[in-house]
């Protein structure tokens, strides 16, 4: 399709021209830059891992045979409703760690987000082999925070608890704090913040007990493998430290 256009005046005709010419090369320039982050490698874990949360609303609705795991402690732990902000404040802090680490330690960056997502994909084996069911809070009552505890049940269903995604991550997030070089009084609060996340997860009554001693072990045992693959797949990781 060719549009012809009458521009008589001289100065009307070098704008659009102008115009023109930098449209052409803002587009050129975004290709370029996408192309380019696409080639980052940074960028593509952080891509890789957001890219795979969806699948857990894919798994997380009964497949196969479904357990029970509720045992008498979960009878012990009582419902705090208070702690669904926390509960809810554990992806952001995942990222905001993230993020320090991205500009000030790359190589554990690197470390970290290899660690969540060979952590999330170990999880979500196993909610396809072995699914389990949560036995939630009933008899909610209309407070503020018992009421987003009832949209996050509404919006989260009760099929992939074990092992808690939150507690493997949030472990994965321990870990790296440890290893970090960030200052000793961030640390104290990364790690208290982090076991208060670990909390909420049964005090809300989003997963029975079984899931979080779980969600650690996997946290634990995923990050030599995580290693392995990210020694395999970026050799000189930790070049830019």
């Amino acid at each position: 399709m060719i549009i012809k256009l009458n521009i008589k005046h001289e100065s009307a005709r070098s704008a659009l021209v102008f115009i023109l010419k930098e449209h052409t090369l803002c587009r050129k320039m975004s290709k370029e830059q996408f192309k380019k982050i696409l080639k980052n490698p940074d960028f593509l874990l952080l891509l890789i891992y957001i890219l795979s949360l969806p699948l857990f609303g894919v798994l997380n609705r009964p497949i196969g045979t479904v357990r029970d795991l509720y045992a008498p402690i979960d009878g012990l732990i009582p419902f705090v409703p208070e702690f669904i902000l926390v509960y809810h404040s554990w992806f952001p802090f995942l990222m905001i760690n993230a993020l320090a680490l991205y500009k000030t330690q790359i190589s554990e960056y690197r470390k970290y987000m290899m660690h969540l997502i060979v952590g999330q994909f170990a999880a979500y084996i196993t909610f396809i082999f072995f699914q389990t069911d949560v036995t939630r809070a009933l008899d909610l009552g209309d407070s503020f925070f018992e009421k987003i505890v009832a949209l996050t049940y509404t919006i989260d269903n009760h099929y992939a608890g074990f092992p808690s995604i939150h507690a493997m991550s949030t472990t994965a997030l321990i870990m790296v704090v440890l290893r970090s070089k960030f200052k000793p009084g961030y640390k104290v609060f990364a790690i208290f913040y982090s076991m208060l996340i670990l909390a909420s997860i049964l005090l809300v009554k989003q997963h029975v007990f079984w899931d979080l001693p779980s969600g650690i072990v996997y946290g634990v045992l995923t990050y030599p493998l995580a290693m392995l693959l990210l020694k395999r797949i970026m050799p000189n990781y930790a070049e830019q430290d």
